[in-house]
């Protein structure tokens, strides 16, 4: 929103507060919290053996020459009545999946915890994410609250015998306090000018803003630890419900990720970079790159400690506002809910360089990422 042929001051103000709102439409890119991630094959299907013919077939003799060929099917007929009085139906089926297993898809519990950070991994995920940001500056009297819920299946396909990809939509809803109208309480002769002399009226928009996909490809030995590596592309759509909740462009560029993985720590990052492809001259153009870096140190099987924050630098923003760059802590642990197993985890961080004007100073992140059985098509090549 940009008040032309208005004082100057109120003009920066303006520009100031749309493109923080703008920025922070965008939502937060997938995070590849990687957990060291041995492929396991799955428990090998073990055939029930016909004990009663294999103890025969050991401890009977045949002596063929005393023996008249047509008793032999009654021999025979009485050894499958034998076989079929001692059998159970236990022994003619596959050993059923436990608990464990089928909430995997066929993984074990131990199998889920190794693989389920691995952002090139095996399982399907539905990673729901809580981000709330609290934005202050010399623009606004009071901090402003903007929370975004980010909904992202994680959905990973077999392409060929020795390539797979990775589909992982990023879903946000929205709810941002955003700029009505803005007033200037005390005349003044020209900017700068101080935030107690605007008067800035704020509504909260709710809804749906901007979806992200991103692609990633690999082949199955870049997808393996201890170095997993990964490229492809990634877009961000104009889907918003309402302007303000969205950048108001579509967005593509290239993707890439690289971690190593081991039994105590794990280290890496994700880059993603979108440029506008549809300009729209009543909206800025996107130029974002998005740095999102990983730490974490395994304390048991189950539970990690470290970071995971998003770094942000706007190549379109002045040069003083460019860079978003957020320092914390946080943990995740493996639970049960039922048969259901289910990560979630706390982080919270500060950011340490924002724009001064207008832009974030801390934020709390809550997650939670049920292990959804993947069908087994998904595993199988697809070309």
């Amino acid at each position: 929103m940009k008040l032309k042929h208005f004082f100057n001051g109120v003009l920066c103000v303006s520009n100031i507060l749309c493109l923080g709102t703008a920025h922070a439409a965008i939502p937060v890119p997938p995070d590849m919290r990687a957990v060291a991630t041995n492929e396991q094959s799955k428990v090998p299907f073990i055939e029930a053996q016909n004990t009663l013919r294999v103890d025969m077939s050991t401890h009977i003799d045949f002596d063929y020459a005393d023996i008249n060929p047509s008793e032999i099917p009654i021999m025979l007929a009485e050894i499958d009545d034998e076989y079929n009085t001692a059998s159970t139906s236990e022994t003619d089926e596959p050993p059923p999946a436990n608990d464990e297993q089928a909430a995997g898809g066929g993984y074990t519990e131990a199998e889920i915890n190794e693989m389920i950070n691995n952002p090139l991994g095996k399982l399907w995920m539905l990673m729901i994410q809580n981000d709330y940001i609290s934005y202050e500056g010399s623009a606004v009297k009071n901090r402003i609250g903007q929370n975004t819920t980010l909904i992202q299946p994680v959905m990973p396909f077999q392409l060929t015998d020795n390539w797979k990809v990775i589909f992982r939509p990023v879903i946000p809803i929205n709810s941002f306090e955003t700029v009505e109208s803005i007033s200037i309480n005390v005349p003044g002769s020209g900017p700068p000018y101080d935030r107690n002399d605007f008067e800035t009226e704020l509504q909260r928009e709710n809804g749906l803003g901007d979806i992200v996909l991103w692609t990633a490809f690999a082949t199955n030995e870049m997808a393996k630890p201890p170095n997993v590596f990964g490229f492809g592309l990634t877009t961000m759509l104009d889907t918003a419900a309402e302007k303000e909740l969205g950048t108001g462009q579509n967005s593509l560029g290239p993707m890439a990720l690289a971690f190593h993985i081991d039994d105590k720590w794990i280290y890496g990052t994700v880059v993603q970079h979108w440029w506008s492809v549809n300009e729209d001259s009543k909206r800025d153009d996107i130029s974002l790159t998005d740095i999102q870096y990983v730490g974490r140190y395994r304390y048991s099987k189950d539970t990690n400690i470290g970071f995971s924050p998003n770094i942000r630098y706007n190549w379109e923003a002045d040069s003083g506002s460019r860079w978003t760059i957020p320092v914390g802590i946080g943990a995740d642990t493996m639970i049960k809910m039922g048969p259901l197993p289910v990560k979630i985890g706390l982080e919270v961080y500060h950011y340490v360089e924002q724009p001064d004007q207008y832009g974030p100073e801390w934020q709390i992140r809550l997650f939670f990422v049920p292990v959804i059985p993947s069908p087994g098509w998904t595993q199988k090549a697809l070309f």
